[in-house]
């Protein structure tokens, strides 16, 4: 073998150099994409140039709720938004400071909440928690419910679907045909409007549960009879007792063996089984109690909250007239991260949301509407674990939509710790190891912090 003169070793080291300096300056410009590959930009190296900071992505100025700004987005009792410089046609998007917009209290956004619950001790008061799959298994809701029902009466789980294909942590369900117990794969056909194409329906009858279960002949055997039991699960609290069960159905249907919508239970039931009879569409099932506050949880697992204007306007409308609801809890924005890169998509998205809260708003006029923006949320970005680069901007685009709606605006995000707090969460046993989700003790925290923040507005 030919031994290497010192002049073949420099030349080679500087082929090497050439060749990975043309890589890094393509990735810099080009960004192509190299499989699961990640390649260094050539402005890493250069002198004189740093990598942009946390609070600069993508030729935008992210910010990250600084206290003589937006006022600790959080807890804070006015809401104040720095005004965005130029229009969304600008060659430049650039976030300022100056000239901030002073928008509605959260105090006021809330009043028709906070002043509904002194009628608590004489009517019913609903809560309904929409969310992503953040709040599955009745998790942050659950603390929510326990901490009002303790101050304000009332009981019960609230709306339940016909059959529970997502486990909770408060009731149990289970359904029977021709007493077989029955799964998702052989229960009655269901539509979900925040579903992939083909689990939705042509109609836009849905339900306040975004869902609808059809009694038909596609039942195991052709048969119209479906038996549901209900059971606590777990530690019993105040969400396993109801003196009432409210069932939102068609006229087609009884309930053992009656055709009304509303069946009185003796105080303190804690299980119930129901039977259905008849051909038609079942919408939910609520254990409830007639007094005190009664709080829905309805995940819509992998949605982005854009589903609202699908359902049938009067279905809402009927349902929140007839329950009282005074407050609606709208919580997402997580599942539009991993697509959200720039700031015109985060953008659109925030705009997109005020048509369904002004939607909301047409069919619940007698209630508050409160934004949850997402929680912190870990990805990869150049093999280094950390927050999503467009979630403080996503925060922030919430927040200005929120108020621009007047409604309310509690920032999860900033009351986890805002950038990386996802990783400490996990680290303190928390979050899961997905970087997104919490585990039940992380949910219980988020709850409880959820609530004190409420609580706060509601002493004010």
């Amino acid at each position: 073998m030919k031994e290497m003169c010192p002049r073949h070793i420099v030349c080679f080291i500087a082929a090497c150099l050439v060749l990975l300096g043309g890589l890094c300056t393509v990735y810099e410009f080009a960004q192509p994409v190299f499989g699961s590959l990640r390649w260094v930009p050539i402005s890493d190296f250069l002198p004189n140039r740093s990598k942009a900071p946390l609070d600069t992505i993508g030729g935008v100025d992210i910010i990250e709720s600084p206290t003589d700004t937006l006022e600790n987005l959080a807890c804070a009792d006015t809401i104040t938004i720095p005004e965005t410089a130029g229009s969304d046609s600008a060659k430049t998007d650039t976030v300022k400071t100056e000239a901030p917009k002073p928008v509605v209290p959260a105090k006021k956004a809330l009043d028709a909440f906070i002043e509904a619950l002194s009628e608590a001790d004489t009517k019913q008061v609903r809560v309904v928690h929409y969310g992503d799959s953040q709040i599955e298994e009745d998790r942050i809701t659950a603390t929510l419910r326990r901490n009002l029902q303790a101050i304000y009466g009332g009981g019960g789980p609230g709306l339940l679907p016909l059959q529970q294909t997502i486990p909770t942590r408060t009731v149990k369900q289970m359904l029977f045909i021709d007493d077989v117990k029955v799964t998702s794969k052989t229960g009655p056909q269901r539509y979900i409007v925040y579903g992939p194409k083909n689990q939705q329906r042509e109609s836009n009858l849905y339900g306040p549960l975004g869902q609808v279960a059809l009694m038909d002949t596609a039942l195991r055997k052709g048969s119209d009879t479906i038996v549901m039991r209900v059971e606590p699960f777990g530690k019993l609290t105040s969400a396993n007792y109801f003196n009432q069960v409210r069932v939102l159905k068609t006229d087609s249907i009884a309930v053992n063996g009656r055709s009304v919508s509303i069946l009185s239970f003796p105080d303190s039931c804690k299980d119930c089984t129901l039977e259905f009879i008849g051909q038609g569409e079942i919408y939910g099932v609520s254990l409830e109690t007639k007094t005190g506050v009664i709080v829905d949880n309805v995940p819509m697992r992998g949605g982005s909250g854009n589903v609202f204007t699908k359902i049938n306007a009067q279905q809402l409308t009927e349902f929140y007239r007839a329950t009282n609801t005074r407050l609606i809890i709208l919580q997402f924005g997580g599942n539009v991260m991993p697509w959200a890169d720039s700031p015109e998509r985060v953008r659109s998205y925030a705009y997109s949301m005020r048509k369904q809260i002004r939607y909301l708003q047409t069919c619940a006029p007698q209630a508050s509407i409160l934004f949850i923006g997402p929680s912190d949320m870990t990805t990869v970005v150049d093999g280094e674990k950390g927050t999503y680069p467009m979630l403080p901007y996503m925060d922030e685009q919430l927040a200005r939509a929120a108020a621009a709606e007047g409604i309310a605006y509690w920032s999860l995000y900033q009351a986890m710790g805002g950038w990386n707090s996802m990783m400490d969460w996990y680290e303190k046993g928390l979050a899961s190891s997905d970087g997104v989700h919490f585990m039940q003790s992380g949910a219980n925290k988020a709850g409880n912090m959820l609530w004190k923040w409420l609580e706060k507005k509601i002493n004010q």
